[in-house]
């Protein structure tokens, strides 16, 4: 299969009409490209606010303006939009975008997926995309307030990380992924560090390290005041930093058992970001002296939130069965997820996204690595039994009542 070449792309779709999709929406078009916001009929978000002022998002911050932006909940008229399409839903709203993106022909498109949470292990056999590639995390730090999409920053960099060639679609050749690549870097406007495999990306969410142990560490507050407090500066003491760095510190064992170095979670924030003062020496100095974390509030109103349902779902989940496939406890990582199970009520083994889903649960470490696309080359792996793995995959079990709030 031939890629068209041209360096950039006109077109851009976005699926996903929350706070995240709305500032990737702006950001696109600042840069001339034209956008359709597709929300589903269900979850419209920003919809409507954007249909009310005649089709104009107004953005401010780090993209100030008013954009034009084209809007839709039909999902066939923003397929038809651009081959270039990205999600922007939660973790949790994939499975629903993923039913429905089966139900097209997207061998001339490529599907991009902000953020990924492993989203590769539930669509390799369920979309015939020409491309999926995911991404480690939010380029934004954003919200939606007062009828605008308030981009409060902007990281630098992201990792993003494509599938290895399937029989879904013809394989590339080496100048037709160069092309591919060249696209989606002007899609972006953070500079782009492609990974080889996916367990690279997975790891590099730091979502998960973030937000879990002050969400459920601040439990009360966050029930008490409905999240009326800064949740880095306030929510992130010293005690509750110490946990956030033993959970990076795991995250990273983690990395290196599969032979990835992973960038530390305070390393990571100094380079993201921009800061007035010198780079933090650990997290809590990070979580108190963040200029752009501290603009807003931002804690959880309730502990159904994303923070949960999505970081240890989608995160923590994964993370600790792929520790415990190399050997490792992970004992803080679990503690978190058990937690989090008795806050929500819901076994988060069960029903987050784990390699029994992905049908990998019998897999050895190197097989796993493999499936994820194979090891790095700073880490070649042993050899592989000659016993086949079942690499079949099936969507992991949906939610039950509990629901995200924003």
């Amino acid at each position: 299969m031939t890629a068209p070449t041209f360096d950039s792309v006109s077109t851009v779709t976005v699926i996903g009409a929350g706070p995240c999709g709305c500032a990737f929406a702006a950001d696109l078009s600042s840069r001339g490209k034209s956008v359709m916001l597709y929300g589903h009929p269900d979850h419209r978000g920003a919809i409507p606010m954007i249909e009310e002022n005649g089709g104009w998002l107004e953005a401010d911050g780090a993209f100030e303006g008013k954009y034009q932006i084209k809007t839709t909940s039909d999902l066939y008229l923003a397929i038809r939009h651009s081959p270039f399409i990205v999600t922007t839903v939660p973790s949790y709203g994939q499975d629903t975008i993923l039913r429905t993106l089966s139900q097209f022909d997207l061998r001339n498109h490529t599907l991009i997926i902000n953020v990924g949470n492993f989203f590769y292990l539930a669509a390799r056999q369920k979309v015939n995309a020409h491309a999926i590639l995911e991404t480690d995390i939010s380029p934004y730090a954003v919200r939606i307030t007062g009828g605008k999409v308030f981009i409060k920053g902007v990281k630098k960099s992201l990792a993003i990380w494509a599938e290895p060639p399937t029989t879904q679609v013809e394989r590339l050749d080496a100048g037709a992924e160069a092309n591919l690549r060249r696209q989606v870097e002007s899609i972006f406007s953070q500079n782009l560090v492609w990974c080889k495999n996916l367990l690279e990306v997975g790891l590099n969410n730091v979502n998960p390290v973030v937000h879990c142990p002050a969400a459920l560490m601040n439990a009360g507050w966050i029930e008490a005041t409905k999240g009326d407090f800064f949740f880095y500066a306030q929510g992130m003491s010293p005690a509750v930093s110490r946990v956030t760095e033993k959970v990076d510190q795991e995250r990273l064992a983690i990395g290196r058992a599969y032979g990835l170095e992973i960038i530390p979670i305070t390393t990571y924030m100094n380079q993201n970001y921009s800061h007035e003062c010198e780079p933090f020496a650990n997290y809590h100095e990070f979580a108190v002296g963040s200029v752009i974390h501290n603009k807003t509030k931002s804690a959880p109103t309730s502990m159904k939130h994303r923070y949960l349902l999505e970081d240890i779902l989608f995160g923590m989940v994964p993370w600790y069965e792929l520790g415990v496939k190399a050997g490792l406890p992970s004992p803080t990582i679990r503690s978190l997820i058990e937690m989090a199970s008795v806050v929500s009520g819901f076994d988060y083994f069960e029903h987050g996204r784990t390699l029994q889903s992905a049908g990998l649960s019998e897999a050895t470490s190197e097989q796993i690595l493999m499936a994820l696309g194979g090891p790095s080359d700073k880490a070649p792996t042993r050899a592989l039994p000659d016993s086949p793995v079942n690499n079949s995959l099936d969507l992991h079990v949906p939610l039950p009542t509990p629901q995200a709030v924003a």
